[in-house]
């Protein structure tokens, strides 16, 4: 009676699309785009579906799926980074925390984290969301950014400090002199 095969054994595992694509991470056609560039070799093997037909199947050998999947993320890019980088260009871009969640379908409180992460890396300085602009385009007129809209606040402030110098001067001019 032979004996089934072990975990052990050095014979290499063959896997489906379905089954390299799960154990990477993958969808089912960068697997198949990986076997028509040739960076996998499949061979055909005869399996039993779970109805009892018998067909012939594309396998692939798992360890060379492993070793195309770590090559894949070779460039030290991972999910992680990924999502931060997308989240801080999110945020630059004016976009609230509860959007960022939605469209990086992540969990809140790491969007919350990024976003602290953000702040402290200067990232307030720079952005001012759509409403906020708006409301402040009516106050003040249009303005490119962060640094022209400080400078017309600044312009203002100038602008109501001589005006109240002029109307105090004119106060004073206007005041009979007590003598």
């Amino acid at each position: 009676m032979a004996t089934p095969p072990s975990i052990s054994d050095d014979k290499p595992r063959w896997l489906t699309h379905t089954e390299a694509a799960d154990l990477v991470g993958v969808s089912y056609n960068t697997i198949a785009y990986w076997a028509r560039r040739g960076l996998l070799q499949p061979q055909k093997e005869r399996r039993t579906l779970s109805n009892g037909t018998v067909r012939e199947v594309l396998v692939f050998d798992s360890d060379a799926v492993m070793k195309l999947a770590r090559r894949r993320n070779a460039n030290g890019v991972n999910d992680v980074d990924e999502t931060a980088a997308s989240a801080f260009e999110m945020f630059e871009a004016g976009r609230s925390i509860r959007e960022v969640v939605i469209k990086l379908r992540k969990a809140p409180e790491r969007i919350e984290a990024l976003h602290e992460q953000w702040l402290s890396c200067g990232g307030s300085e720079l952005v001012l969301n759509a409403v906020a602009r708006r409301e402040l385009a009516d106050l003040v007129g249009s303005f490119d950014g962060v640094a022209d809209l400080v400078q017309r606040v600044a312009e203002m402030a100038n602008r109501l400090a001589e005006m109240a110098n002029r109307s105090a001067t004119a106060e004073a001019s206007n005041k009979p002199s007590e003598r």
